[in-house]
């Protein structure tokens, strides 16, 4: 059979009998209805001495809107995220894609041993680091909004999400309230990692080192989508989790708001939503990226805009999954 042809069949597959489900799935599933501009920033947060590499996306949607902040893997830049990024652009969402010095490109692009430079950055310090830069761009943001900053104007810091792959899903987690004292007192000098003010999170690739860090997720409380594969792994020996480990924050989670899409075959790659590059006849990669596109889309709306239709569709998800995974909420 024709590759793209059942890329068609599994996508249509995925789709509920009622008409108007059907209608909402095609709604999140596709392009949204807005054009979107690309800006290339770099903001310098002076009190750290950290310049920090943007890639703004704005829809040509009229007040401002919802903004979500996309944090890359481990060795990322501001190119991760893009299919995600693009797709939620076009549904209305400005969407900011901010790069972390440290653990960004240049650890393996600038060494020898680029594998055990990866591994050297994917320690506390530059996880630390990284909350800090989500909370920079946090005030930066409000600062430049209240200066007359037309950009920063675009968004509505009353609807901020949060958003990262691997190393960027754990960024996405201490931010949202990962405790990392709760069992780990030597690991106190984090101090708090949360931030009060995104309203809701998508992890993709979520992570934890065993269960005897399930306490850890206890404190969050805000909407968070935990998005993962069975292929989910390591990405090199030291760099990653097993995909079993990856379903231990939404587990730990306390139930309200709490979502979790585990697609069968999708591996670590793929949820790097950068995937210019690959085999575009992969048929099941396109299916289940027609999967993230919809499910991730209904969720923003959902808690980004108060879209109740939104929220039943999101919660209605896991009968039309069939083989391609499992969805639950609590």
């Amino acid at each position: 059979m024709d590759r793209r042809r059942f890329a068609v069949i599994v996508a249509l597959s995925l789709l509920p009998p009622l008409p108007e489900a059907a209608a909402a799935a095609a709604a999140f599933e596709s392009p949204g209805p807005y054009r979107v501009e690309v800006i290339e920033l770099r903001w310098t947060d002076a009190a750290r001495g950290r310049s920090l590499p943007l890639r703004v996306r704005l829809p040509t949607a009229d007040g401002p809107r919802p903004a979500i902040l996309f944090s890359h893997g481990l060795g990322g830049s501001v190119d991760a995220g893009s299919d995600w990024g693009a797709h939620w652009a076009s549904h209305g969402f400005v969407v900011m894609h901010l790069q972390h010095p440290g653990s960004d490109e240049s650890v393996w692009r600038d060494s020898t041993r680029p594998a055990s430079a990866l591994r050297q950055a994917a320690g506390a310090t530059q996880l630390l680091a990284r909350v800090r830069d989500v909370q920079f761009m946090l005030d930066e943001l409000a600062r430049r909004a209240r200066t007359g900053d037309p950009l920063a104007r675009r968004a509505d810091l009353a609807r901020i999400g949060v958003s990262g792959h691997s190393f960027g899903a754990s960024t996405t987690q201490a931010i949202a309230g990962q405790d990392f004292a709760a069992t780990a007192p030597q690991r106190q000098r984090f101090g708090p990692t949360a931030d009060p003010r995104p309203r809701a999170f998508i992890a993709f690739s979520p992570s934890a080192r065993g269960r005897e860090q399930l306490p850890q997720f206890a404190a969050i409380a805000r909407p968070f989508f935990s998005i993962t594969g069975t292929d989910d792994g390591e990405v090199a020996p030291g760099l990653g989790v097993p995909p079993a480990q990856r379903l231990l924050p939404y587990e730990g989670m306390p139930p309200g708001d709490k979502y979790l899409l585990n697609l069968d075959g999708a591996d670590h790659r793929f949820f790097g939503g950068n995937r210019r590059g690959s085999s575009p006849g992969d048929a099941r990669d396109e299916a289940r990226a027609r999967i993230v596109k919809a499910a991730s889309t209904a969720f923003w709306r959902a808690y980004l805009e108060g879209d109740a239709e939104a929220l039943a569709w999101l919660r209605a998800l896991d009968p039309r999954l069939g083989s391609q995974g499992r969805f639950e909420h609590k």
